[in-house]
């Protein structure tokens, strides 16, 4: 990957390790693994909404942004706070 957000380190029990490019999904904020010489169809998709990369999950297709779900949830929980 060009430019990677994040690189993750996968070590197996003999101390071995890989290195893998990663990029994270800004719908569901989960990190998706990008190996070597996979075609860009392959990764996920890229939402023309808020012009950054998805994973291939089916609910990060409507661009709801990690973000604005984090304000909602807490905007539902401060309002619950203040009804007693």
């Amino acid at each position: 990957m060009r430019n990677a957000q994040a690189v993750g380190i996968i070590t197996d029990p003999f101390g071995g390790k890989e290195e893998i490019d990663c990029f994270i999904c800004c719908h569901c904020n989960s990190n998706v693994h990008v190996k070597a010489g996979v075609k860009p169809d392959e990764l996920g998709s890229w939402c023309t909404l808020c012009m950054k990369m998805h994973c291939a999950k089916e609910a990060c297709f409507t661009c709801v942004p990690f973000e604005k779900q984090m304000e909602r949830q807490e905007a539902a929980y401060h309002a619950r706070r203040s009804y007693g």
